[in-house]
Formats: C-alpha cells, sequence, structure tokens
C-alpha cells in the first residue's frame, strides 16, 4: 500500500508529461483502489441491527416492495391537486369552499345516500339510516329484533373501506398502544375537519362488534394480533346518476340528481349551492343533502 504522501508516477520538474505515463498513474490508482475496497470488505465482520429490523423479520422483498407501494399510492393523491370533502348543503345556502389548490378545479358531486343498520352504543342496538358505518368482516349481515340487515349484500361488490387506509389517508396518526375508541372518536374529528363540514352525529355509528371492543379498550396491537384490523371496515355509498330517466322518481333511491350550483369565486374558493328543496316524509321541512366532493386540477 502507498503512504498518503507517496505519489503514485513521480515527475520530475521539467519532464515532458507523456500519455503513457499518465496512463499508467490511471492504472496504478485503480488498483490501489480495488484494493482498498478489498481489505475493506474483508474487515467488516458486522452490520449495526436498523431501528425497524424486527418490523422486517420474516418480510420478503416483494412484501416489502408491496408496502412501500401500497404507502405512496396513499400519499400520491396529496401531491398531484386532489381532494375528497364531505360537505351537507342547505336548500338555497352557499357553502363556501377553501380549497388552495392555486387553480380552478374541476369539481365532481356524489350523493352520500343513506342506508339501514344496526348501530349499537353500550347495550343499546337499534336500527337506523345512516352514511357512515364502522363495522367488522364478520358482521355482513346484522340481526336485531327478528329483523335482519345486510351491510353487504350478497353475490355483490360491498361499498367499503379499510379502516386502516382510511386513517392513513386522513393523516391520523396512531400506535399499537393506541384504543379503538380513541381511534374511532380521531376518525370522526379528522372526517369532518375544515374544509369538510360536521355531520349530524346521527349519520354515523358503529357495530356490536365495534361496540364490544370498544368496551374491552382493545387496542391496535391487540387486533393485529388476533387478525382483526385488516377486517375492519368504514361504509359510505356516494352515488350519482348518468343520463338518468327522463320521469322522476321521488324515491330517495331512484330519484334524479338534485340541481347544485358550482360557482368558482377566485383560484383558491368555489361554492355549492343546493338550488331544488328536498323535503322530508311530511313534505313540511326542508332537508340538507349530504355529498362527496372531489376536486382535481
Amino acid at each position: 500500500m502507498l503512504d498518503e504522501e507517496e505519489p503514485f508516477t513521480t515527475f520530475e520538474p521539467g519532464q515532458l508529461i507523456t500519455a503513457e505515463s499518465m496512463n499508467a498513474m490511471q492504472s496504478k490508482m485503480r488498483a490501489e483502489i480495488a484494493k482498498k475496497i478489498a481489505e475493506a470488505l474483508a474487515a467488516l465482520t458486522e452490520i449495526d441491527k436498523a431501528k425497524d429490523s424486527d418490523a422486517l423479520e420474516g418480510s420478503s422483498a416483494e412484501d416489502l416492495l408491496a408496502k412501500f407501494l401500497e404507502q405512496a399510492m396513499q400519499q400520491f393523491p396529496t401531491h398531484t391537486g386532489y381532494r375528497k370533502l364531505f360537505k351537507v348543503l342547505e336548500f338555497d345556502e352557499r357553502n363556501l369552499i377553501d380549497h388552495q389548490l392555486k387553480l380552478c378545479p374541476l369539481v365532481d358531486l356524489y350523493e352520500l345516500k343513506s342506508f339501514e343498520v344496526i348501530c349499537a352504543h353500550d347495550d343499546d342496538k337499534h336500527r337506523e339510516e345512516v352514511r357512515f358505518f364502522l363495522y367488522h368482516t364478520s358482521e355482513k349481515k346484522l340481526r336485531h329484533d327478528d329483523v335482519t340487515v345486510e351491510i353487504e349484500a350478497t353475490g355483490e361488490t360491498p361499498f367499503r373501506i379499510p379502516l386502516a387506509e382510511l386513517l392513513d389517508y386522513l393523516d391520523v396518526e396512531y400506535t399499537d398502544d393506541s384504543s379503538l375508541g380513541d381511534l374511532e372518536t380521531e376518525l370522526w374529528t379528522a372526517m369532518f375537519a375544515a374544509p369538510n363540514d360536521s355531520f349530524d352525529p346521527a349519520d354515523y355509528c358503529h357495530s356490536p362488534w365495534y361496540e364490544r371492543c370498544c368496551r374491552e379498550e382493545r387496542t391496535v396491537g391487540s387486533l393485529k394480533a388476533k387478525g382483526d384490523w385488516d377486517e375492519l371496515w368504514l361504509k359510505m355509498r356516494p352515488c350519482k346518476t348518468v343520463n338518468p330517466p327522463a320521469d322522476r322518481d321521488e324515491a330517495e333511491s331512484v330519484r334524479l340528481p338534485r340541481g347544485i350550483l358550482v360557482e368558482h369565486h377566485d383560484f383558491d374558493q368555489l361554492s355549492l349551492t343546493l338550488k331544488e328543496p328536498i323535503f322530508g316524509p311530511n313534505g313540511d321541512e326542508a332537508r340538507p343533502m349530504c355529498v362527496m366532493v372531489l376536486l382535481k386540477v
């Protein structure tokens, strides 16, 4: 090995530097570098354990790649001028959205349809019409007071979002020590935070399985250990009718889309106004319309 001060090739003052001598010097340099790398590798006997190595045990390269890609895809919409909002529109009242997208985005609207479920709170269970519902895979059908309610219709593609993915999308932070009850509270808070609207508590609830776990104060870690964490879902039914039939049917499940006025006020703000009233069963009180709003630039 060369000393630190020893040159690869010695040139005397005034000596002509030829191509041959320069090539010879480069060859010596490459040989010396290769030698040092080999010596360093031979001396390497142990690699410090990474902080997260325990979490990687048992995961193949394919598993890790799939996980990284899934996380990247969840973050992608937040960096591409995309917003998904939940809004409550009152008849003839302008609902202002401060989206901060710096351009007038494309606006797509979906009505949040209500559906029948079995809600649970403490020891009370009751049938209810809601727009958001937390439940477990084992509860595709729920029975109460001799009535069976289908949460996931047999033979149909279910309307559901994995709870874990929704929490990641909403940037809700949690650990394996987080309780399911606290996590539910943080979920509703994040979903209905500005620029979303606050929803009536009657519009969302959770299932008997979920209620039991909350009473038992089960944690994320315990749910993962028993395989239940990936079996938790949020059901919602965003819907719009394209090319609707000419005849209006006032039944909520098949009625034509209500007239909603969309106005862009500037590059950062737009408003939605429900221009057609929606009346209750008695026809004496206008009801709000709950919508999912997609914005894209």
